[in-house]
């Protein structure tokens, strides 16, 4: 039997449609062809030079991505270029990539519904519904299965993404906190949104100085948990497509990278 890469991405979208994806956003297949032939697939929260160095050592055809590798136009195959020698690499090695980023962040079963899971959170739903097309939108709000104290909220939230480090953003602590709203990535755009869901507290990454400030002022606590919380991907992501290759009966084998993406490490002084 033999599988194409088209099969596989056809019951990926199924379960996380392209158009829910952000109208900005680069999803789907970005190096390779659907008609080529998967038999090993890597699931992977980054494309690196590390992923894909991984994927030809242990025999991979086909990765799986979060963040798609190509945002920007190419202007110059200039191989001095670290991130045009990588492109090279998965070129040269027949590799497929495809992406899945805000379709899979919006849709059920998705990053933030991984991630809300991973917090323990109760009753989660979606800060608001897109009553339109009746589907679910960008973030998860939900609740702690009971109040904490702020130490012990910090230490839950540390523990449950296994964090050293992570901002505090608080003008009021509070007594307790239970109700908990989280978006992956970069989420500080939906201010608003997180604002109308009534949180304790906010969970996202990459929030700027300034935006900080203003986050500041809110009555929740915010926590920039920074952006590689999403690394549950490579697990969670497997387990999709396990799934998907057992249901369909399919000769494929699947396993998630054991590479970090993280660029930053944690200077603790003496």
């Amino acid at each position: 039997m033999t599988i194409k890469l088209k099969d596989l991405t056809q019951k990926l979208t199924e379960l996380y449609p392209l158009d829910m994806a952000q109208e900005w956003d680069e999803v789907g297949l970005h190096f390779g062809g659907f008609d080529r032939s998967v038999h090993k697939i890597l699931t992977s929260l980054d494309l690196t030079m590390a992923v894909v160095d991984e994927a030809i050592e242990e025999g991979i055809d086909t990765i799986i991505v979060h963040h798609p590798p190509l945002f920007k136009p190419i202007k110059r195959f200039d191989l001095s270029s670290p991130e045009i020698k990588l492109y090279e690499k998965v070129i040269k090695n027949d590799l497929n990539v495809y992406a899945l980023h805000t379709n899979l962040d919006q849709a059920h079963n998705g990053m933030n519904d991984w991630l809300s899971e991973q917090l323990q959170l109760e009753n989660i739903s979606s800060f608001y519904e897109d009553t339109k097309d009746n589907l679910p939108t960008l973030g998860r709000v939900g609740e702690l299965t009971q109040p904490l104290t702020r130490q012990e909220v910090l230490e839950h939230i540390a523990k449950a993404f296994d964090l050293q480090t992570f901002k505090i953003m608080e003008k009021e602590p509070q007594s307790t906190y239970q109700r908990i709203a989280i978006i992956g990535g970069s989420g500080s755009s939906l201010m608003e949104e997180v604002s109308l869901s009534q949180p304790d507290i906010f969970i996202t990454g990459d929030i700027t100085f300034h935006t900080g400030q203003a986050l500041l002022e809110e009555s929740f606590m915010t926590i920039d948990a920074g952006h590689y919380i999403e690394h549950i991907f490579n697990t969670k992501m497997n387990e999709v497509i396990q799934k998907i290759i057992n249901d369909q009966n399919w000769p494929l084998t699947c396993q998630p990278s054991q590479k970090s993406s993280n660029p930053f490490e944690v200077y603790k002084g003496d």
